[in-house]
């Protein structure tokens, strides 16, 4: 007789492709250096040594390091209350029930364009990496957490949304989560 998921295994995720976070930081680099160049082009070095200067920059700066952090935030967990997926600043955790395992599958977004998130609601996203809520191109919705475009395990879930994963093994984490909605109906 199968026993059930008492513990949780995380699924490792994808490692990124591209350079997300150099990105991130030259466009960082751009917002905080340009205003730095044209003030001095103004005002000189003696408006350079007071507070009021920095301040934007650093807000800049700081925004860059909380966005940086929050994109290392990244896990895919199994459990006996279903899959939990944190990523950045947001978290859902899905009942096995509520998935559509038998019409899962693993695609290659360049060739499934229909699966390509397509407008971010309420996400995070740069250039090679995904996360949050996003429409489709025909409009339903989607939890995504892509970090490699070449690998994404697509699950339909029964209201009609979409999960997009990248975990490091998609088939591993498909057969982990059929095996566990076979042992959930026995």
């Amino acid at each position: 007789m199968p026993t059930a998921i008492h513990a949780a295994k995380d699924h490792p995720v994808a490692p990124p492709t591209g350079m997300p976070l150099l990105i991130l930081w030259g466009i960082l680099a751009v917002a905080i250096g340009l205003p730095l160049a044209l003030t001095l082009g103004d005002k000189g070095m003696a408006y350079l040594a007071g507070y009021r200067a920095w301040l934007g920059p650093g807000l800049v700066a700081l925004t860059g390091v909380v966005v940086s952090l929050a994109y290392l935030r990244r896990r895919i967990t199994l459990d006996a209350s279903g899959l939990t997926v944190r990523s950045t600043f947001y978290t859902r955790t899905t009942a096995i029930g509520s998935m559509r395992l038998d019409r899962a599958r693993i695609v290659d977004l360049a060739e499934h364009r229909e699966l390509k998130p397509a407008i971010k609601t309420n996400g995070y996203g740069l250039p090679g990496f995904r996360s949050g809520h996003f429409r489709m191109r025909d409009g339903s919705k989607a939890f995504c957490l892509v970090t490699d475009n070449s690998r994404v395990l697509a699950l339909p879930l029964r209201d009609g949304s979409l999960l997009l994963l990248s975990p490091e093994h998609p088939r591993a984490l498909l057969d982990a989560l059929k095996q566990a909605a076979d042992q959930s109906t026995s």
